[in-house]
């Protein structure tokens, strides 16, 4: 089984009294700090097919008889991407100052949160697998993204050996938990994390899920993350 540094993982029983205002400022932090290269990435991605389609664009208008209709279908695709990169940099933005209240769908929660981080985590030599289905139930839109953003950065941080994380979900009409499982996948080395800047401890993880009111245990390679179901419309911004 996949090797945890349970050093750097303390028991899920830590007392909230010791949580302070400046652990859970700087728990946030050092998450957003671990997700910036994330965001980065996917504010731009919109941005890189525009690059290609003015190619396009200059060689047809060098034409001695530009195919105007063709022209125009080709500018009506830089606008659509334009606005792409638009939606897609006010999403990312509420990763850092996120609205009070919002609240988001759990499959959409999860899926937005795998989406962000699977492809830094393959690189370090995990695959995480999305098993949450449909589950249109309600929670707060920050405290899924925190919580479940910080655990999957701390469970991956100490491992020193290439594994599977799985996240999945089960419902009450109370409460979504969800679930993440970590299993060996092979044997290796892992992408060391090393930018400079300090891990994501399990200390950062309980003092977010205290600061939003989510419900944290864990045990052996199984996480768990309690969420109140909230009663309001769906907001996917």
């Amino acid at each position: 089984m996949t090797s945890l540094d349970t050093r750097s993982m303390p028991d899920a029983t830590h007392s909230t009294a010791e949580v302070s205002t400046q652990h859970i400022e700087a728990a946030r932090y050092v998450v957003l700090r671990r997700l910036a290269p994330c965001l980065r990435h996917h504010m731009v991605r919109p941005l890189q097919p525009i690059g290609l389609i003015y190619g396009v664009l200059h060689h047809k208008l060098s034409a001695e008889q530009p195919d105007l209709q063709s022209v125009r279908h080709e500018a009506e695709k830089i606008n659509e991407f334009a606005k792409s990169a638009l939606d897609e940099c006010m999403d990312m933005g509420t990763w850092l100052a996120p609205d009070a209240g919002v609240l988001i769908a759990v499959d959409s929660g999860v899926r937005n949160c795998v989406g962000l981080l699977a492809s830094m985590l393959h690189f370090c030599g995990f695959r995480l697998v999305n098993a949450v289905e449909e589950l249109p139930a309600q929670v707060q839109r920050d405290a899924m993204r925190m919580v479940l953003g910080a655990a999957l950065l701390a469970l991956t941080d100490s491992m020193d050996k290439p594994a599977t994380l799985t996240v999945s979900a089960e419902a009450s009409p109370t409460h979504v938990t969800i679930f993440l499982q970590v299993s060996q996948t092979e044997e290796g080395p892992v992408d060391i994390y090393d930018d400079g800047y300090r891990k994501v401890s399990w200390s950062d993880v309980q003092a977010l899920a205290y600061a939003e009111q989510v419900g944290l245990s864990r045990q052996d390679h199984r996480v768990s993350m309690r969420f109140l179901v909230e009663k309001a419309l769906v907001s996917d911004v």
